[in-house]
């Protein structure tokens, strides 16, 4: 369990022997640089050989860790940091700097890392069934458990919406595919966690046994919120990022994937980089089945008043908002319900649209008649959305009618940033 590397750390250098050095070598070991001679004779309750930190040898990660000697900066250890910095996008001195130490101490994954490339990496297997279900064993304190489902629900989500996966919950305290816990300290896995910041969170792959493979942990001395922006940690970032963890992906040097190694504050999107490394596990989402769409002028505007102008060109809608000013903007979109005497069921939502740098797509909430089955809380796109996806992890039954309200925020610009073009919305069932 890493410490926060101190500042005495900067300047340490080949053959250094200072105290410092063994709170760098801890960290070197807890995340694959370095081999952990502590955890090589652990006798916990799962073997070395099948937790979520074993290397197999078609994994894609960093070479076998290097063997340092205890308190000294020695040929291994340089190395060892050398292979952080490398990853880590520092340049690779083997020297201990500022930037560094910066990096060490940053809040993170417990997670090993990977190679030092910016692309995905997966090598730590796979489900063998698209439809996964997932419990919870407790709750934090910090957010309503209500709060809490519907943000795990949203983390899901960007993985639903790339790929063939379903992922349906099940009564708290029974055994999912996937177990999600709250918990501080030693809580039983072989990996304690370290209080207040550094590692927030870790997940088991699905190459681990059952019936830890998949299991969630979420660090309970960190803050959660759901509230961008927040004093705490954004959960369903962090979720989202576990959740690769558990479907087979490990750590990306690509700062733009959900998947990178360190915390960036609330990031609720998966990148192109995401997004091939989960498809080349389970393949994308298939084609469109039962789509039906709707142009963007069939658009219902929720607060007219807020509106600076409307106008129709054609089959889209040119919306500019007033500044500083939020809205909702609706679709009912068409619902076939049984198709060759089977109920379909809801796989995801699809805009068209595009908008000006001060048009910020909030929220997108998702409705079948009056029950909601999605809420996408502070999704935050804006520019060009050509084809943006929007999952519903569990894909239900349709019952009733899907409706779609995104919540837009206007703020402070020209007309040209404060405008929305809606093309048009879809939605497409199994």
């Amino acid at each position: 369990m890493s410490k926060s590397i101190p500042t005495s750390a900067v300047g340490l250098k080949a053959g250094s022997k200072a105290k410092a050095v063994s709170s760098v070598q801890a960290y070197l070991e807890q995340f694959g640089y370095l081999e952990d001679s502590q955890r090589k004779d652990d006798e916990l309750a799962f073997e070395s050989d099948s937790v979520f930190l074993r290397r197999t040898s078609d994994d894609h990660v960093l070479e076998e860790p290097l063997s340092g000697t205890p308190g000294v900066l020695d040929d291994s250890t340089v190395e060892a940091l050398k292979r952080f910095q490398q990853f880590a996008g520092l340049e690779a001195t083997g020297e201990m700097d500022e930037a560094t130490r910066e990096a060490m101490n940053s809040k993170r994954c417990g997670n090993l890392d990977t190679s030092p490339v910016g692309e995905f990496v997966t090598g730590a297997g796979k489900w063998q069934t698209n439809n996964l279900t997932y419990s919870f064993q407790n709750y934090t304190n910090d957010i309503p458990n209500s709060t809490i489902r519907w943000a795990i629900d949203e983390a899901f989500s960007f993985w639903s919406a790339e790929t063939p996966l379903r992922f349906r919950r099940v009564s708290d305290g029974t055994t999912g595919n996937i177990i999600i816990r709250f918990v501080t300290g030693d809580h039983g896995d072989g990996y304690p966690f370290d209080g207040p910041g550094n590692v927030l969170a870790h997940a088991f792959y699905p190459s681990n046994p059952d019936p830890i493979r998949g299991d969630s942990h979420f660090d309970d001395a960190e803050t959660w919120v759901v509230t961008v922006p927040g004093t705490g940690f954004d959960l369903v970032t962090v979720a989202a990022h576990e959740f690769g963890h558990a479907l087979g992906l490990r750590h990306s040097a690509d700062p733009a994937a959900i998947m990178y190694w360190r915390y960036q504050g609330p990031h609720r999107y998966l990148s192109s980089d995401d997004i091939q490394g989960i498809q080349s596990l389970y393949g994308g989402p298939g084609a469109l089945e039962n789509a039906t769409w709707i142009h963007g002028n069939a658009a219902l505007i929720e607060h007219p008043s807020r509106i600076q102008s409307q106008r129709y060109y054609g089959f889209f809608n040119r919306i500019i908002g007033e500044p500083n000013t939020t809205n909702w903007i609706h679709f009912a979109l068409p619902t076939p319900v049984i198709e060759d005497g089977r109920r379909l069921v809801m796989d995801r939502f699809m805009l068209r649209a595009s908008t000006g740098s001060s048009a910020i797509l909030r929220d997108v909430h998702i409705r079948d008649g009056s029950t909601v089955v999605a809420l996408l809380n502070e999704v935050n796109r804006s520019g060009n959305l050509g084809f943006e996806k929007f999952g519903v992890a569990s894909m239900p039954w349709v019952r009733w009618g899907i409706s779609v309200s995104l919540g837009f925020d206007f703020n402070a610009g020209s007309n040209s940033q404060r405008r929305v073009d809606l093309i048009s919305a879809g939605f497409d069932y199994k």
